[in-house]
């Protein structure tokens, strides 16, 4: 553990490495290191071996042979991968590979001239096998999140390596000849081999101390058909065969006309020379992809994502394309810069971004899929460019420049999948995310009608009071349409009591009744006709008034009821001055359930003369309830009042913070612009309360449009003041004594957070949003990874620059230095 310390000590000053992932990326930069070294020995010895013995137009046929007889060595890779654990079958590999440089170096000295042609093919499969190899092992011992963090580091080793080997091959080729560079490659793969034993053990280890680490053993036979079947059921992983086909035909292509140039140039020179040409080629190739790898890759993919990642290559390549057709050109030269933009991207930004593209694959189907598409489909794609070759080149005889004509068709249709791709990309990485947990609010709304079943217990309750409460909340009940076989029998138990007689007695009609009996069986129909028609007569009407009158101007406990009653069914009547006006004083009665009963009707009513008594409830606990019901019925006719009530500081608070939830209720557009404006005030007051209203508001009706310009200031905020409490729990931490004060601000940094998505849900998908929320909350490292890699596609960059601090999966001490650190530069951001 101290050598992993320290390793970690001298990688993070570089690298964003995490402890327990120190020892094994270390083991794995150097392992690519070493393989790339000898590749880029092998290289330069392949192509001046053939252009010197067979010449460039062979080449096609080189292409063809090795596309049709990488199915064996894929049939014989899939086998030893079933039968072999990982490390044995690649030290199996390694060992193979050690033993056919030994061989080649023996058979060059007889100059036999097809021997070319078999190096060729062999250096074909050594570099496609020893690169899958070492990317498969990534896929194994790193989670995305990990992968992409670390992907720079790593391909940095990979890139490094080629710069060594070039270099031996550049200054050593004049030296000790061309055949005699292969001796170097054994002594390097012997220490690839060292490695690929460390790199279980090591992992065996972390695994004892409780480090997470994502490898395993998969032991299930492939069969090629099946795999086949499987890449065609998903589309991610058709569209990644599609752009590597077109990649490695574009390449081919160019690859071609490199050659046709390089042989015509070193024509007489000699075969040492141009391995000295290619391996300085392939030193500044390589060190204008680190270059790129160190300071733009892993830019780009922060600060733009996959998707503009993706385009780079095929754009730069589109331009050279077309630059061969001008007349000024230097073809040489043209054809060293096609090459070397062609395979510096590839080496640095096509490369991270291609095997990013895995990650979200499950690890079952990535693992079948990854050797297929590598080692199969790559060679197909390689067969097609040398059918391509002889078809135009051979048979048609198109001129080497024409040859660029199918490259700029090729790109087209790259550009397109990528396009395509990303797409799917980000798909991908949803369906890896589920919901955790309902959204409650939302539950209890689809599954609980609260409003219903207030009704139900104040009909039930109102048996004991007042009979003629009882009848006029039954007929609510019954205007519902909701009530079942059940309800019915519980709401009719002692039916007595309610008869029509009960509206006489608010009456004093001294038994003369208006309304007929109801009998227990409640039929609905028959009863909303009687009390409609009763409750439409002039009579009615005219000594309801009256007695009305009466009740309103009485005070005292001992007529409460009666001034319920009066409250109650004021909202059956007309909405008359005089029944405003008593309804008006019913509304500021001091008994909260008079005045309940007179809000209820008030929102009935919809009369705006009632608003300015109704709105003041909002601050009470026993009517802020019926108020925000009765002021909900008024609809879109009372916002600008609402608006009014919100945006001002001196109105009583809990009255302002009852108001964002009216507005959401209401639903409409101009209510959600309301809130908007109001959240665009930064008032901590009621914020929070905007914000779930808004929330609520778009989970209802997914068609409100909330302004980007007004939201992102409003989640920046947000985002600040989470890292002030964090910066604060940080603080309290160290004094045990304030270690309760501390529990409350996680709370509080919890419901900011939340906040902060619930703010983004308005103007990202919401279920996007909601899956990203629940799976940062949830905790677990794979939940995190792919949330925030779900994050990185779809939401800004300046947002993403502000919340990963937030929700990464690092040390709470990082976590704070990055907030601090993110803080400061916010601030300035404001100055400017």
């Amino acid at each position: 553990m101290n050598n992993n310390r320290k390793t970690y000590k001298i990688l993070s000053r570089f690298v964003d490495i995490r402890p327990e992932e120190a020892s094994k990326s270390i083991l794995m930069f150097f392992y690519f290191f070493l393989i790339t070294s000898s590749a880029y020995i092998i290289k330069p010895v392949k192509i001046s071996l053939f252009l010197d013995q067979l010449s460039f137009e062979r080449l096609p046929y080189a292409y063809l042979l090795t596309a049709l007889l990488i199915g064996f060595i894929v049939s014989l890779n899939s086998r030893l991968l079933q039968i072999v654990r990982r490390e044995l079958y690649i030290s199996f590999s390694l060992v193979f590979f050690i033993a056919c440089l030994f061989i080649f170096w023996m058979l060059f000295r007889f100059q036999w001239k097809w021997l070319s042609l078999i190096y060729w093919f062999w250096a074909e499969i050594f570099t496609i096998t020893s690169v899958t190899q070492f990317w498969i092992l990534i896929n194994d011992i790193y989670t995305p999140r990990q992968a992409k963090r670390l992907v720079g580091f790593l391909v940095s080793g990979g890139l490094l390596g080629g710069v060594a080997g070039a270099i031996l091959a550049s200054f050593l080729a004049k030296l000790v000849r061309t055949e005699n560079l292969l001796l170097i490659c054994p002594f390097l793969l012997g220490i690839c081999l060292v490695i690929v034993n460390m790199v279980p053990q090591l992992l065996k280890k972390e695994k004892k101390e409780g480090v997470r680490t994502s490898t395993k053993q998969r032991k299930q036979k492939i069969k090629y058909g099946m795999s086949f079947r499987l890449l065609k059921k998903n589309r991610h992983l058709i569209l990644l065969s599609g752009i590597m086909v077109v990649a490695i035909v574009v390449t081919t292509l160019i690859d071609f006309q490199f050659n046709y140039f390089i042989e015509n140039h070193f024509i007489e020179a000699g075969k040492d020379a141009m391995t000295s040409f290619l391996g300085t080629f392939f030193i500044i190739l390589l060190v204008v992809s680190y270059l790129l790898h160190v300071l733009l890759t892993s830019r780009i993919l922060k600060n733009f994502g996959v998707r503009i990642a993706l385009l780079i290559t095929p754009f730069f390549l589109l331009i050279g394309s077309v630059a061969i057709f001008i007349p000024a050109v230097s073809v040489f030269y043209w054809a060293v810069f096609m090459k070397g933009a062609d395979k510096s991207l590839s080496h640095s930004l096509s490369q991270s971004v291609r095997e990013l593209l895995y990650i979200p694959i499950s690890p079952e189907i990535k693992y079948k899929a990854k050797v297929f598409i590598d080692m199969f489909v790559n060679k197909f794609a390689k067969g097609l460019g040398a059918f391509l070759l002889l078809l135009f080149f051979s048979v048609l005889h198109f001129e080497i420049k024409q040859i660029s004509l199918i490259v700029i068709v090729f790109i087209i249709t790259w550009i397109t999948l990528n396009i395509l791709i990303t797409k799917e990309y980000v798909n991908i990485v949803k369906k890896n995310l589920n919901i955790k947990w309902q959204d409650a609010d939302k539950f209890v709304t689809e599954k609980i009608d609260v409003d219903m079943t207030k009704l139900v217990f104040e009909t039930l309750e109102s048996k004991k009071r007042s009979s003629v409460l009882y009848a006029m909340n039954l007929f609510d009940l019954i205007k519902k349409e909701k009530l079942s076989p059940e309800l019915k029998k519980i709401i009719s138990y002692k039916s007595d009591e309610i008869k029509a007689s009960s509206m006489d007695s608010l009456l004093d009609l001294d038994g003369e009744a208006l309304i007929p009996e109801i009998d227990d069986s409640l039929e609905e129909e028959s009863l909303d006709a009687q009390v409609k028609e009763i409750m439409s007569l002039d009579v009615y009407q005219e000594l309801m008034k009256e007695r009305i009158n009466e009740i309103v101007s009485e005070q005292g406990k001992e007529v409460e009821v009666s001034r319920m009653e009066a409250a109650k069914v004021m909202g059956m009547m007309e909405p008359t001055p005089s029944n405003i006006r008593n309804l008006s004083r019913l509304i500021r009665d001091e008994s909260p359930e008079v005045a309940s009963y007179a809000i209820e009707s008030g929102g009935r009513l919809k009369s705006r003369e009632l608003v300015p008594y109704i709105i003041p409830h909002l601050r009470k606990p026993s009517t802020q309830r019926i108020s925000s019901k009765a002021l909900v019925e008024y609809g879109p006719m009372i916002l600008g009042t609402l608006k009014d009530y919100l945006g001002d500081s001196d109105e009583d608070i809990q009255l302002r913070k009852a108001i964002p939830d009216i507005l959401a209720i209401i639903g409409t557009q101009r209510a959600g612009d309301l809130l908007s404006l109001e959240l665009k005030k930064k008032s901590k007051d009621v914020d929070s309360e905007i914000i779930e209203a808004m929330y609520k508001m778009k989970s209802k009706n997914p068609q409100i449009q909330f302004q980007e310009k007004i939201i992102l200031p409003g989640v920046i905020l947000k985002i600040k003041e989470s890292y002030l409490i964090l910066i604060e729990i940080n603080e309290l931490m160290t004094d045990k004594k304030k270690a309760d004060l501390a529990s409350d601000l996680e709370n509080n940094l919890a419901r900011s957070l939340k906040h902060i998505f619930e703010l983004l849900s308005l103007i990202y998908p919401q279920e996007d949003m909601i899956k990203a929320y629940q799976n940062i909350c949830s905790g677990t490292k794979k939940a995190i990874d792919y949330s925030i890699e779900l994050l990185d596609n779809i939401v800004k960059k300046e947002i993403r620059d502000a919340l990963f601090p937030l929700i990464d999966d690092i040390s709470f001490e990082e976590k704070v230095q990055k907030c601090k650190k993110m803080l400061k530069t916010l601030e300035k951001v404001e100055l400017s």
